[in-house]
C-alpha cells in the first residue's frame, strides 16, 4: 500500500523561461511594454512595464527585459504532459502609452532580475493594446535539452493585406532562454512516443461545400490507455486561393488570427508518388493540383500528442487489425455565437457527416516513422466504418448533457443517415484529402542493421581464426629473428628442390608430359623457322660450314630472346594492379562457355568451367555468385547456399550474393532471414528498383500488407528518378532475348532479372501482377514462355509463343525460342525450321549463338557437313567457343579436309584442354594421318583426365563409334589383346536404348544406326580373334525383331546355335 502510494505523488519539475530582451521595436510616443507569458489559456507570469522612449536610431537598440517565469508541471500527470506536448508557450506582447510616472526602463539587469512575477494563473488582460504574439515550443527540452536559447518574431495580432500591414523585418524580435536544471524528464527505461497528425486540405469539393459553412476533421488517438480519445480539428476555412507559405499550424491556437499560430514545420512541397500513398482509384498529377489556385476546403493544422507505452502498443494492434485509421468530417452552417449547449444542439440538428479510411498499414513496417496518404471521402456510414476500422462510435456525436433522451432521439432522426458511397464533384473528380500521420520513434524498430550483423557473424564463425603475433619491442631482437627466419626458409627451399627434382622429372616422363611439352614445342619452332628463315635456309649446302654454324646460332639466340620476352611479359604481368589484369575478361569468357555447356547437356563442362572462374580469381564474390545461379539451375540448393555465404563474406555489399542468398531463403521458407537480407539490398542500394520489386514480391507471398504497397510505391518512384539502378543490360541470355522487356516497367524489369537468376517461382509472381495490368500481352507471353523453358515445360511454353505469334507475329525471338523447346522435345525437323526462320531474318543480332550451334550440330548428324560447316564457321566469327570450333573441325575432318579440321580442333583444344570429344576427334586426325606419336599423346590425354568412357547418350549427336575406333586403334599399336566382351556389353545398353517404349523417332533411328556400326565392329573383331559370345547376338536378334528384319532374325538366330554347339 505504501509502495502504490509513493508511485501516486505527483513529481514536479520545473521549466525557467527568461525573455532576455526586445529588439527593433520603435513607438511614436513613451511607452510601457509589457510581456506575458501563456500556457494552454493558462498565465504563467505578467511583467512589469518597460518604458520605451521613442527614438530612430539606427541600428535600433536593444531593450534588456530579463523577465523570467517558472513552469511547473507533474511528470506523472499524463494530461498534463500532453498538453506541454500539443501546445507551445504562448508570448503576448502589449503597450501602454504611459500618461504617469513608471519605472525606468534603463533599470540593471540585477535589478530586473529580482522582480520576477510569482506564478498566479489569471486571466488574460485585455485593457492594453496587443502589439504582437509569439510562440515558444518546449519539445528540446522534453527530448533531453538543457538549455535552448531562440530568436522569436512578435508577430502582428492580425493578418491584414492594406496600409497597415508590417514587412516582417520591421517587426519586433524577442530573445528568449528555457533553462532546465532538473533530473531527466522521461528515464531510459520509460517507453514514450510522440504522434504528429496533420489534416491539411480537401481538394475537388462539391457544389453543397460552400464558402460559409463550418469545417471540422476529426480522429482518435490512444495516449495512455486502451481507449481512444477523439481529436477534432476545428476552423476548416473554404478558400480558392492555394496557401503560398505551407506552413504547418497548431491546432490548439486554431482561434489565434496572428501567425503566431504557425509551428516552425512546413507541409511537405514532394508530392511525388514515392513521398505520399494514393488510394484513389486514379491517378492524379498532384503536385499540379495544389500549386493551382482553385477551390478547397484548408486546414494545415497540426496536433501533437504524447503516446505512452498502452498507446503505441493499442495503436500499432488497431493497424496490425484494420490496417486503416477513422477520419470524419462535419459540414454545418455558421450560426451565431450561443451558449455551448445550445450551440451543440444546433450543430447536431444542421450538420453533414462524411468520412474516409485513411491506410496506416506502412507505419507497421519496421522503421517506418511517418507516412503521408491520399484518401477518398464517402457518404456517412457507421457501419462501414466500423467494418474498415473498427470506430464504435462517430467523433462528432457526443451526448449533450442538458436534453433528455427523447430530445436526443428526436435529434438524430433529423440526421441524414445514407448508404456510404464516394463523394464526387459536378466534374466527375473524386474528392479527396491529404494527411500525414508522424511518429517521433517507429512504432516497430529497424532491426535490419543488427540482425544482419548477427547473421554475418556466424557465418564468420565458421572461418579459421587468425591470430595475431605479439609485437616486437627491440630492434636487435627483431633483426635476429629476421636473419632466423631467412636460413630457415632457404635450407627448406634447398632441401625440398632437392627432394623434388628428381621425383618432378620423373613425373613428367610417367606422365608423358615432357613428350607433350617437346612434339608441342617442335611444332612451333619448325612454323616459326620456316616463316623467319625461309630464305636463308635454302642457301645452306652443308651442316659443317662456316656460314651454317653462324646461322644455327643466330637461329638459337633468337628463340632463346623470343622465349625471354614471352617470360618477361608474364612476370610483368604480375607487377600490375588488378584492374590492369585480365582478370574480369577471363571470368566473363568462362561465364558464356558455362552457359553454352548447360544450355547443351553438358552439365559437367558446365561445372569445370564455372570452377575454372573461381580459381582464376577466388577473391571475385561475382564468380561464386554465378556459380550458386548454376547450382540452383541443376537443384543442387545446398551448394547454392554456401556459395553465396563464400561471396557474401567477400563482399557484404554485393547486391547479387545478397539477393540470391535472401531468394534460397525465402525458397526454403526461412522468412524471417530471408527478409533481412533482401531488405539488406534495398538499404544498401535504395535505388536499386529490382531489389524493392523483389520485396513487394516476398511481402505478397508471406501476406504481410504493411510492406507491400509500401515498396512498391518507392519501386514505381525509383524507376521515374534519374539516379535509378536496374539491371537491365544489352547482352542477352543465351536462349532468349531482353528486346521484349520495357525499361520502364518495374515488373518486367524485375521478371527478367530473375528468370536470369532462375527464381521462377518469384519470376511467376512478376508476370502475374503484370498480367493483372497488361493482360495477355506480347511481352507477358513470351517471358511466360521463358519461364516454362526454364523450368523444362516445354509444351506450355510452346503454347504461350504461339499466342504470342499470333498477336505480335513470328519474329526471330520468338521463333528461336520456339526452336530451342522443339529441340529439347526431340521435334528436330520443327526445331530446325525455327531456326532456319530466326537466321534469315532481316532484323536479328548478328550473334544467334546458341541457334547457330544447335543448327550446326543438326546438319552434322544428319550427314549434311557443308552446311554444318557453314553455319559453325558463322558462329566462330562472332562468338567463338570449344564446341563452335569443334563442330567445325568435325565437319572438316568429315570431309577430308584435314588441315583445316587440325586448325579449327587445335582452336578448339586452346579454348578447352579439358574437352574429351575434342582429344577424340584429334585421335582420328592423327590416325587419319598417320602420326602415331601424335596419337599417342592424344590417347594418354583422354586418360589423364579421366574421360575415357563411352558416352551412349549425347546431346550433340556425337557417334559412339568414334571412341570405339580410336580404343581398337590404340590397343593395336601397343599389342594389347581385345577382348569383344567389353564391346558387348555396351552393345546391349544401345540395344535398351531402342527398345524403351517411349523412345522418340528421331531417337530411334539414331540409335538403331549406332547399333549396326557397332555390331559391325563387333562381328569384325570377333571373326579375328575368333571369338564369339551369344549375348550380343541375342540382342541382335532383338534389334531385328523390333525392325521386322526376318532375314536378318534368321540369321542372327542361327549364329547363336552354332555359337552354343560349340
Amino acid at each position: 500500500m505504501e509502495e502504490s502510494l509513493i508511485q501516486d505523488e505527483p513529481i514536479e519539475r520545473s521549466i525557467k523561461i527568461v525573455i532576455d530582451s526586445i529588439e527593433n521595436i520603435t513607438v511614436k510616443e513613451k511607452t510601457g511594454i509589457s510581456f506575458i507569458v501563456i500556457h494552454n489559456d493558462i498565465v504563467l507570469g505578467e511583467s512589469i512595464p518597460l518604458i520605451i522612449d521613442p527614438d530612430f536610431k539606427e541600428p535600433p537598440q536593444v531593450y534588456d527585459v530579463n523577465f523570467g517565469v517558472e513552469f511547473l508541471f507533474i511528470v506523472n500527470d499524463r494530461n498534463n504532459m500532453n498538453s506541454i506536448v500539443s501546445t507551445p508557450i504562448l508570448i503576448k506582447v502589449t503597450s501602454d502609452v504611459q500618461d504617469q510616472h513608471v519605472p525606468n526602463s534603463s533599470r540593471s539587469v540585477m535589478e530586473s532580475k529580482q522582480k520576477i512575477t510569482a506564478i498566479v494563473p489569471q486571466q488574460i488582460s485585455t485593457s492594453s493594446s496587443v502589439i504582437g504574439f509569439c510562440t515558444l515550443d518546449l519539445m528540446p527540452i522534453l527530448l533531453g535539452e538543457k538549455l535552448l536559447v531562440e530568436r522569436l518574431i512578435v508577430q502582428t495580432p492580425h493578418l491584414s493585406f492594406d496600409g497597415n500591414a508590417i514587412s516582417w523585418q520591421n517587426l519586433p524580435l524577442l530573445n528568449a532562454t528555457v533553462i532546465y536544471d532538473g533530473e531527466e524528464i522521461f528515464s531510459e527505461q520509460a517507453e514514450i512516443n510522440f504522434l504528429s497528425v496533420t489534416v491539411e486540405s480537401i481538394y475537388n469539393p462539391p457544389i453543397f461545400f460552400t464558402e460559409d459553412a463550418d469545417y471540422k476533421a476529426g480522429t482518435i488517438i490512444y495516449v495512455d490507455n486502451e481507449l481512444p480519445e477523439n481529436v477534432k480539428f476545428e476552423d476548416g476555412k473554404w478558400t480558392k486561393y492555394r496557401d503560398l507559405e505551407r506552413i504547418k499550424r497548431w491546432r490548439n491556437l486554431s482561434k489565434l488570427q496572428s501567425r503566431a499560430r504557425l509551428s516552425k514545420w512546413k507541409l511537405d512541397y514532394d508530392y511525388a508518388h514515392k513521398n505520399i500513398k494514393n488510394m484513389l482509384d486514379v491517378e492524379l498529377d498532384l503536385q499540379k493540383k495544389v500549386c493551382q489556385d482553385e477551390p478547397r476546403i484548408e486546414w494545415n493544422f497540426m496536433n501533437r500528442s504524447i503516446l505512452w507505452d498502452v498507446g503505441s502498443e493499442m495503436m500499432k494492434k488497431r493497424l496490425v487489425k484494420y490496417k486503416y485509421w477513422p477520419f470524419q468530417f462535419m459540414v454545418s452552417k455558421k450560426i451565431a455565437e450561443k451558449s455551448n449547449i445550445k450551440q451543440n444542439g444546433e450543430e447536431l440538428s444542421e450538420c453533414q457527416l462524411f468520412q474516409c479510411y485513411v491506410d496506416l498499414s506502412e507505419l507497421v513496417f519496421p522503421g517506418i516513422k511517418s507516412t503521408r496518404v491520399i484518401a477518398q471521402l464517402y457518404t456517412h456510414d457507421a457501419s462501414s466504418i466500423a467494418e474498415k476500422t473498427g470506430l464504435e462510435k462517430d467523433i462528432f456525436y457526443t451526448e449533450p448533457r442538458s436534453i433528455n433522451l427523447k430530445e436526443q432521439e428526436s435529434e438524430k432522426m433529423d440526421i441524414k443517415i445514407t448508404e456510404s458511397s464516394p463523394l464526387i464533384s459536378e466534374t466527375g473528380e473524386p474528392v479527396f484529402v491529404i494527411i500525414e500521420f508522424k511518429l517521433f520513434y517507429p512504432l516497430v524498430p529497424c532491426r535490419l542493421e543488427s540482425d544482419f550483423s548477427d547473421i554475418i557473424e556466424e557465418m564468420m564463425k565458421l572461418q579459421p581464426k587468425i591470430t595475431k603475433s605479439h609485437y616486437v619491442y627491440s630492434l636487435d631482437l627483431a633483426e635476429e629473428q629476421y636473419a632466423t627466419c631467412i636460413r630457415k626458409i632457404v635450407e627448406i627451399i634447398t632441401e625440398s628442390y632437392r627432394d623434388e627434382l628428381t621425383c618432378f622429372t620423373q613425373y613428367l616422363y610417367k606422365t608423358g608430359t615432357y613428350l607433350d611439352v617437346r612434339s608441342t614445342l617442335k611444332l612451333k619452332v619448325i612454323t616459326l623457322l620456316d616463316q623467319k628463315f625461309k630464305k636463308t635456309a635454302q642457301n645452306m649446302n652443308t651442316v659443317q660450314s662456316i656460314n651454317s654454324q653462324n646461322f644455327i646460332a643466330t637461329v638459337y639466340t633468337y628463340l632463346v630472346e623470343q622465349m625471354h620476352q614471352a617470360i618477361n611479359k608474364i612476370v610483368e604481368s604480375r607487377l600490375l594492379e588488378d584492374d590492369d589484369l585480365p582478370r574480369t575478361i577471363i571470368p566473363k569468357k568462362l561465364f558464356f562457355y558455362a552457359e553454352e555447356a548447360y544450355e547443351l547437356g553438358h552439365v559437367d563442362d558446365a561445372r569445370r568451367h564455372y570452377q575454372a572462374a573461381i580459381a582464376a580469381d577466388r577473391n571475385n564474390a561475382e564468380t561464386w555468385t554465378k556459380y550458386a545461379i548454376f547450382l540452383l539451375k541443376i537443384n543442387d540448393t545446398e551448394r547454392a547456399r554456401e556459395c553465396c555465404r563464400e561471396a557474401i563474406l567477400l563482399n557484404r555489399r554485393d547486391k547479387f550474393a545478397l539477393l540470391t542468398f535472401g531468394l534460397i531463403l525465402a525458397e526454403d521458407q526461412s522468412y524471417q532471414k530471408a527478409e533481412i537480407f533482401l531488405r539488406t539490398v534495398t538499404d544498401f542500394y535504395p535505388q536499386f528498383v529490382e531489389g524493392w520489386i523483389i520485396l513487394h514480391l516476398f511481402y505478397t507471398r508471406i501476406n504481410y500488407s504493411s510492406g507491400i504497397d509500401f515498396v512498391l510505391r518507392i519501386a514505381e518512384e525509383s524507376v521515374r528518378s534519374d539516379d535509378k539502378e536496374t539491371e537491365i543490360s544489352s547482352e542477352d541470355p543465351l536462349a532468349w532475348t531482353m528486346i521484349h522487356c520495357p525499361q520502364d516497367n518495374v515488373f518486367m524489369i524485375t521478371a527478367t532479372l530473375l528468370l536470369k537468376l532462375h527464381f521462377c517461382e518469384f519470376a511467376d509472381l512478376a508476370l502475374e501482377k503484370e498480367m493483372s495490368r497488361a493482360g495477355r500481352s506480347t511481352h507477358v507471353l513470351y517471358y511466360l514462355a521463358v519461364r516454362c523453358y526454364l523450368s523444362q515445360q516445354y509444351e506450355e511454353a510452346l503454347s504461350y509463343l504461339k499466342e504470342a505469334e499470333s498477336i505480335y507475329g513470328l519474329d526471330y525471338s520468338i521463333s528461336s525460342l520456339m526452336g530451342h523447346c522443339h529441340f529439347q522435345e526431340g521435334n528436330f525437323a520443327d526445331a530446325i525450321h525455327c531456326y532456319e526462320f530466326a537466321n534469315s531474318m532481316i532484323n536479328r543480332p548478328d550473334d544467334l549463338h546458341l541457334v547457330q550451334t544447335r543448327m550446326g550440330l543438326y546438319y552434322e548428324n544428319a550427314g549434311d557437313y557443308e552446311r554444318g560447316l557453314k553455319v559453325f564457321l558463322t558462329a566462330c566469327k562472332t562468338s567463338p567457343t570449344a564446341e563452335t570450333w569443334l563442330g567445325a573441325g568435325i565437319a572438316f575432318f568429315e570431309l577430308q579436309r584435314f588441315t583445316e579440321a587440325e586448325a579449327a580442333l587445335s582452336e578448339a583444344n586452346q579454348i578447352d584442354n579439358r574437352n574429351v570429344t575434342i582429344w577424340k576427334y584429334l585421335c582420328l586426325l592423327n590416325m587419319s594421318l598417320q602420326r602415331d606419336d601424335e596419337f599417342t599423346q592424344c590417347y594418354e590425354q583422354i586418360a589423364q583426365v579421366n574421360f575415357l568412357k563411352v558416352l551412349l547418350i549425347s546431346k550433340t549427336g556425337e557417334p559412339v563409334v568414334v571412341m570405339i575406333k580410336v580404343e581398337l586403334f590404340y590397343k593395336s599399336l601397343q599389342g594389347t589383346p581385345l577382348v569383344p566382351c567389353r564391346f558387348e556389353n555396351d552393345f546391349s545398353d544401345i540395344i535398351k536404348e531402342i527398345m524403351q517404349p517411349k523412345v522418340t523417332k528421331s531417337r530411334y533411328v539414331y540409335f538403331v544406326d549406332l547399333a549396326q556400326q557397332y555390331y559391325a565392329i563387333y562381328a569384325d573383331l570377333a571373326l579375328e580373334k575368333k571369338m564369339c559370345r551369344a549375348g550380343s547376338t541375342h540382342y541382335l536378334c532383338l534389334l531385328n525383331m523390333s525392325l521386322q528384319r526376318d532375314d536378318e532374325f534368321a540369321q542372327c538366330y542361327e549364329q547363336i546355335a552354332q555359337v552354343k554347339s560349340l
